[in-house]
């Protein structure tokens, strides 16, 4: 699936994640921008948006879980800010960065050139569409258990702050 030249080995990007997809076509929607798919023409191709909505439930749902597991004692407002903290687009797109999500994307010729690879809203809507296709591939345990090795240690500062 190397339709625009930088799209690297979806295997690896499993391996990263430790989840093996039952269903890659899953895996593979995720990583599909809407300008990849507008320019693409296909009728039956599908891009990230619906995962990425899904997704983001799915992360908002597994930080505030860990949050009430790490801090019993918080009030509600607390943890808001916390998972607020946790759940947005500059700490989305710094976790992107570390799977080098931007090396995975199918990307339109317009946003390939205009830096989309790098851009943060790109990359935090492309970790929320990923989320997406894990939950729908493993269930929520499985997202989960990825979300808590993505954002340990961000709840661990919470923690010491």
């Amino acid at each position: 699936m190397d339709d625009n030249g930088s799209h690297k080995d979806l295997m690896e990007l499993s391996r990263k994640l430790s989840h093996e997809f039952t269903r890659p076509e899953l895996l593979e929607e995720s990583l599909k921008h809407a300008s990849y798919v507008n320019e693409a023409g296909t009728a039956d191709m599908k891009d990230n948006e619906r995962l990425e909505f899904l997704g983001d439930a799915v992360l908002g749902l597994a930080v505030s879980d860990l949050l009430m597991n790490a801090f019993e004692g918080a009030r509600e407002g607390q943890l808001s800010k916390w998972r607020a903290s946790v759940v947005n687009e500059k700490v989305l797109s710094e976790l992107a960065r570390e799977l080098d999500l931007g090396a995975y994307l199918l990307l339109g010729k317009g946003e390939e050139l205009s830096g989309g690879r790098e851009k943060p809203s790109i990359l935090a809507d492309t970790l929320e569409a990923l989320l997406g296709a894990v939950y729908l591939d493993g269930g929520f345990g499985e997202a989960k258990q990825i979300v808590e090795k993505l954002v340990i240690h961000h709840i661990e500062d919470l923690a010491e702050s």
